[in-house]
Formats: structure tokens, sequence, C-alpha cells
């Protein structure tokens, strides 16, 4: 006699729904970015000093004598008290920006001297509403030691930011755009010439015995390449 399999029984056992699965994964919190450049600030400096080596890496051959100084400049005014070369420089070199100068700025605001302080807190008066700020420019070296490296950094803003509409800026802004139109001709230019030399081979391959002097389409292409050679030449003497 056949005895019948005794099934296991099944636990139907209600899963969560997929809206409950969802508010249960947990995402890792990020780790705060506080080192910029190598230098270890406040989380709340960030985006200022983010900020101050966009402006430096746009025109810092306007503003800088040598490469590293944003670097350099950063980390002086976020951890050093006293107030550097580098760090007076910068601010003396943009009011120059700001004011057209064409003598040498370091005589009209020595670095030892309090002018350069006192001239940035007019600047910025407009931008910057903090009164405690601009008490402390209003003092010179003395007033400025007093500010938080927060403050030295909106304050360094500011001035990049008033020397952006300085005629000296406008003018680079303008030439570094007719570079860029004219490195995009030259690439363009080549582009096209490797392509109908490309095909001029192909041409000369396929045409009997490889005359191709009397042919109409090879002329053509002769002289597209010749035309693009002169493209690149014209944007050449641009830059």
């Amino acid at each position: 006699m056949v005895h019948a399999t005794k099934r296991p029984k099944v636990s139907l056992v209600q899963t969560k729904s997929i809206s409950t699965l969802k508010d249960e994964i947990v995402v890792p919190r990020g780790t705060p970015v506080t080192c910029i450049a190598g230098i270890k600030l406040q989380s709340e400096d960030v985006g200022a000093a983010i900020q101050f080596l966009v402006f430096c890496r746009s025109f810092g051959e306007v503003i800088m004598e040598r490469k590293g100084l944003p670097e350099e400049i950063l980390k002086d005014l976020t951890q050093r008290k006293e107030v550097s070369s580098v760090v007076a420089d910068v601010h003396i070199n943009l009011l120059s920006v700001i004011e057209n100068g064409k003598d040498n700025p370091f005589d009209k605001y020595p670095r030892q001297g309090d002018e350069w302080i006192r001239q940035v807190g007019e600047y910025i008066t407009l931008a910057l509403h903090a009164e405690v700020t601009l008490r402390c420019l209003n003092q010179g070296v003395s007033g400025y030691k007093n500010l938080n490296p927060s403050c030295k950094l909106e304050v360094l803003n500011c001035l990049c930011d008033e020397a952006l509409s300085s005629e000296k800026l406008r003018t680079y802004i303008d030439i570094e755009e007719k570079k860029c139109v004219a490195r995009q001709k030259i690439k363009a230019a080549t582009r096209k010439q490797k392509e109908l030399k490309r095909r001029h081979n192909d041409m000369t391959k396929t045409i009997e015995g490889g005359d191709i002097a009397n042919n109409e389409e090879a002329n053509d292409i002769l002289s597209q390449i010749k035309e693009a050679e002169e493209v690149k030449q014209a944007a050449r003497n641009g830059l």
C-alpha cells in the first residue's frame, strides 16, 4: 500500500512593504571636507577658501607674482594672526587693479603701513555690512589682526569681487575669450585638414595611375586644405 507523503506546513509571513524598507535604509554619513589645497580649515571657511582659489586660478597671472602664492596666502590668512607680506601684497595688488594703477602700488600703499587696510575697508563698505569688521579695518593693521579667519576671507573675497569690475580684469577677460575662440578655430581647421587629406589620399589610390592633377574634385579638396591652413594661420596671429 502506498502511503501519501506528508507535506510540510508552509507558514506565510507577511513581508514589509517596499516603502517601509526604503524608510529603513540607512545612508552612510558623508565626511565633511575641511582640507583644501593641503590646508586644514574650519568647515564654515571652506566655501570662501574655494571661492578665492577659483578667482586666483582665473586671474592669478594678473595679481600674483609667482605660482603657489594662493595656497600660501590662504594658509597665512587662516592660520597666522600676524599679517604676512604675501597677505599684504595680494590686498595691495588688488587695490592697484581696482584703481587701474600704473605706478608701483607699494609706493602708494606700503605693506608695513595701515593705509592699504583702511583703503580696503572703503572699497568693500557697500558689499560688507558687518560693522565690527569695518571698524577693525579702520584701525589699520592692529584692527585687522583682531579679525577671525572667516572675516579675513570675506574681506579678501569682497575685494576680489570689486576687482572683477576693473578695466584691467575686463580687458584680460576679453583677451582670454579671443584666445579661446582662436584655439577653437585652430582645432577645427586641423580636424578639417586631416579629413580632407584622408579623402585626397583615398582618391589618389582609386584613380588609375594615381594621376589626379586634372581631377576637379581632387583639386577642390586641395583648395579646401589650403583655406583651412589660412584659417589656422590667421588664428595663430590672433594668439
